[in-house]
């Protein structure tokens, strides 16, 4: 099969695969047969947060930055797209979200979202119906041990925490000293006795872990985020498998500056397979840290795990197996990629450094709404309409593969951001400025074309035949097409990774449309038009084809069969006088010009002669061999 149709029918199985999936994302699910719309097409919810710095200090400039950025890493990471988060009046953070937000979204704007290390003191299945038995300083954190009932807690994952936390183990940093002495006191020098302690073991705390219960984690989710930092708490598993009851915080969240993720390696430098998740303290979170894994790694503690506490869950319970001194640690337990990458996400944009109220939550409308949408449709109908005419007015019937490349082109991008715009984890939005951006591509798409008809064109005006100029000019253009979209889709890149905003929306739809541009190019319009110069009306270079040499004003005599030629006034697009004079044969040109020139000798060496003599009819006359020629 010609490579012309093998790329024009793996375009059409990319439509038909893009095109059915939208269809049966309609018909079986709840997906929209159109993109969603942006915050300035469609509206959406404002919500206006009020910032309280949790030790009564004033609030600085930096500290509102850094709680914008996390709220934005947050809502971003749950497929809310183009939404607006901006700090305003030094105190305020005001969240703009297109359309109508979910539960989960409304509950994730709203909650301040603290994080805080503890000891873990005990743990018992999520009933909560026996004594809890708490370790007697050495033992596993939570699912590695035995339940209520007798039997062995299993661990499971969690949307939340990606594995069981009872299989985290936490590493310290190489090198460091495992003998040595914890300090006397916890950073916190208030409390009576360290937060491992077994002295906060009260019957009360006892009550409340039995009849706590954590089938529903969100029960006792609001407790534990409420509850003072110096206290000890009852706190869930994100999926309610287990309950763990913990310390006084040792380390806030807040004092996290970066984590990352690793492959995790043996002690003789092989890559497991897994990965680990690396996070580094501020120095004055670094030492009460150090505080914390010394004291449990030496047993001093109920057990040897500490819970991370996140909205009032214990996302991960990881059991130390070496002290951290130097600010740095490390938490393994059999993740995969996709795992550690979500807890280092979890740890590092976990804790916001200021704490919010919901100041005012209210629908706006959109701040352009429908009529500007329809105009900016209309005034893209508009430019795409001259193109067509400037094409057809330009190149004739070959502004057929133009109009029709368009076309397609329109397809797959409806297609696209459609499917991007249903798919949760994506959840791409329309805006204004994507709309221009989707004008501008009509722009890039149609110097694609002029680049590519004007190679074949030259390429004819040289002298080659119609099909071997389609060959030859796609060779020389599709070098300057690759070369021209390769700077559009750089400058969408660099736009989108260093704007916000509507720009952003502008950036991907640029980025998108070029990619779109080159897979046109090379699946259909250069296909499409190498089966159309194999044609008659085209190949030919029929007057209306576009691609007619003597419309092209091709200087190249043409051969004509036989051992004859055309001159250029005899070819299509010459005078009328022209095209009635017979053709001369090439042997009788031949003939006439040396017998001319013998004449002319002749009549040089004859005495008192000015000049050359003018010869009379000849029977050997064109017009003579002309007829003997046809007879």
């Amino acid at each position: 099969m010609p490579a012309r149709r093998i790329a024009l029918a793996a375009l059409a199985v990319l439509i038909l695969l893009l095109g059915g999936g939208v269809g049966a994302g309609i018909w079986k699910g709840d997906w929209h047969p159109a993109p969603k719309l942006a915050l300035d097409l469609e509206g959406g919810t404002q919500i206006i947060l009020q910032a309280q710095s949790r030790d009564g200090a004033e609030i600085d400039d930096a500290a509102m930055e850094q709680a914008r950025q996390i709220m934005s890493q947050r809502i971003n990471a749950m497929g809310v797209a183009e939404t607006e988060i901006t700090v305003q009046g030094g105190t305020n953070i005001v969240i703009d979200v297109p359309g109508q937000i979910d539960q989960e979204t409304s509950e994730a704007i709203r909650q301040t979202a603290s994080m805080s290390f503890r000891p873990v003191l005990g743990v018992v299945a999520p009933e909560g119906v026996d004594e809890p038995a708490p370790s007697d300083g050495g033992g596993s954190s939570d699912g590695g041990g035995e339940s209520a009932d007798g039997e062995a807690s299993a661990p499971e994952e969690t949307s939340a925490a990606p594995v069981d936390p009872s299989q985290h183990l936490f590493d310290g940093l190489p090198g460091t000293d495992p003998a040595m002495a914890p300090a006397p006191a916890p950073a916190a020098g208030e409390l009576p006795y360290p937060a491992w302690s077994l002295e906060w073991l009260t019957p009360e705390l006892q009550t409340d872990l039995m009849t706590a219960d954590c089938v529903d984690p969100g029960s006792q989710q609001e407790k534990v985020t409420e509850a003072p930092a110096d206290e000890p708490v009852v706190a869930c598993d994100p999926n309610g498998t287990a309950k763990y009851l913990l310390g006084p915080e040792v380390v806030a969240g807040s004092a996290i500056e970066d984590s990352g993720v690793a492959s995790d390696l043996t002690p003789t430098g092989q890559a497991t397979g897994y990965y680990v998740v690396n996070m580094s303290f501020s120095e004055e979170g670094s030492q009460g840290f150090a505080d914390l894994t010394t004291a449990l790694y030496n047993g001093q503690g109920a057990t040897d795990a500490f819970g991370i506490v996140l909205d009032g869950l214990v996302i991960s319970a990881p059991q130390v197996q070496e002290p951290s001194t130097g600010g740095e640690a490390s938490i393994s337990g059999n993740f995969s990629q996709e795992e550690a990458s979500q807890l280092a996400d979890q740890l590092r944009f976990g804790a916001l450094p200021l704490e919010f109220e919901v100041a005012s939550e209210q629908q706006v409308s959109a701040t352009l709404g429908a009529d500007q949408l329809e105009m900016g449709l209309i005034a893209g109908l508009i430019g795409l309409a001259l193109v067509v005419l400037y094409a057809f007015a330009q190149y004739r019937l070959l502004a057929m593969v133009t109009t029709s490349s368009l076309l397609i082109m329109g397809l797959l991008t409806y297609g696209t951001l459609t499917t991007l715009s249903n798919i949760p984890e994506i959840g791409y939005r329309l805006s204004l400025a994507g709309v221009v951006g989707l004008i501008v591509a009509i722009a890039f798409t149609a110097d694609s074309f002029i680049v590519y008809f004007e190679r074949v064109r030259d390429e004819i005006r040289e002298g080659r035949g119609i099909v071997a100029a389609v060959d030859h000019g796609w060779d020389r253009a599709k070098r300057t097409i690759l070369a021209s979209d390769a700077v559009n889709l750089l400058a969408a890149v660099v736009l989108y990774a260093l704007s916000t905003g509507g720009v952003r929306g502008f950036a991907f739809v640029l980025g998108l449309t070029t990619l779109m541009d080159l897979l046109i190019v090379f699946l259909f319009t250069h296909p499409l038009l190498q089966s159309l110069v194999r044609s008659r009306f085209f190949g030919k270079g029929h007057p209306f084809s576009g691609l007619d040499p003597a419309r092209l004003g091709r200087q190249v005599p043409a051969y004509a069969g036989r051992g004859r030629v055309r001159p250029v006034a005899m070819r299509g697009g010459g005078a009328g006088a022209a095209r009635d004079e017979p053709r001369e044969p090439l042997a009788v040109r031949r003939a006439r010009l040396e017998r001319e020139a013998a004449e002319r000798a002749a009549a040089g060496e004859g005495p008192g002669q000015d000049g050359p003599a003018t010869p009379g009819p000849s029977p050997d006359s064109p017009a003579e061999d002309t007829e003997e020629q046809s007879r």
